[in-house]
């Protein structure tokens, strides 16, 4: 087992995120004068050390975060939120299978302590503070996100066998060959694809060399027919893509004073 190369492009994507957040740096300073913070109502507005398109509106990489309602009830304190990419789409649909922003870990500062919200799932769009059951909106301080991550496409060669018949690909990325026929004039293999949502989306794979034929999918199991040969080996190499969560830098003051309980 061997992973003979790893070409992530993970360095452009970011460079332009940030080079679109850039572009939104400048749009913000001009957006908020001194009339718009004074304009809004005082409680529960978190104190601002971050660039935000609107008062309500945070960037993190070149997407904006609008929190949409905050309550306090007998299961603690929730923020319900949602994602608009700055980006430039290039004539492009927004992608229906991953969000363009996972904000993971939230803290909220409240009388005198820190409470902690984890998102497991990237596709959640509400955060929850589980221990802040009890108390109130005008209690809380400061809100931020300390743990942020946007989607980068990724791709990588691994290699699997009967001898080796599981291998990692990349933190939380298994594969795990199930099955293995000969048919004579060709091999039919079926892996199966263990990809935790908050590692990657999308994994797929393809064979890589020649005598391969396209891949067909079926759940988290994908099936492949090689030719036989005298030259094939008894491993078959495999080419791993699909988008992972690349870190963003830093961490992101959220204000929820201009939303609804």
């Amino acid at each position: 087992m061997s992973i003979r190369l790893i070409t992530l492009t993970i360095a452009g994507f970011i460079l332009g995120a940030f080079a679109a957040g850039g572009i939104g740096v400048s749009v913000i300073r001009e957006v908020r004068s001194v009339d718009d913070a004074t304009s809004l109502p005082a409680q529960n507005i978190a104190r601002s050390d971050g660039y935000h398109v609107a008062p309500n509106e945070t960037l993190i990489s070149s997407v904006a975060l609008v929190p949409d309602a905050a309550s306090i009830g007998a299961d603690g304190f929730e923020i319900s939120y949602s994602l608009d990419s700055l980006a430039p789409a290039l004539d492009t649909e927004p992608s229906e299978t991953y969000p363009p922003l996972y904000p993971k870990r939230w803290i909220a500062e409240a009388i005198g302590g820190e409470f902690e919200g984890v998102l497991d799932d990237p596709l959640e769009t509400v955060v929850e503070f589980p221990l802040m059951a009890g108390g109130t909106l005008d209690q809380i301080d400061t809100i931020r996100v300390v743990e942020a991550f946007i989607p980068a496409p990724f791709e990588t060669w691994t290699e699997l066998s009967s001898a080796t018949p599981k291998t990692s690909v990349l933190p939380g990325v298994d594969l795990e060959l199930v099955a293995e026929t000969d048919n004579g004039d060709t091999t039919t293999i079926e892996i199966r694809v263990i990809a935790a949502p908050e590692a990657a989306l999308g994994v797929s794979l393809a064979g890589d060399g020649p005598g391969w034929r396209a891949a067909t999918v079926d759940g988290d199991t994908v099936t492949l027919i090689r030719e036989n040969d005298e030259t094939n080996a008894d491993d078959y190499l495999l080419v791993v893509f699909g988008t992972l969560w690349a870190p963003v830098a830093g961490e992101f003051t959220v204000n929820i004073g201009g939303v609804s309980e």
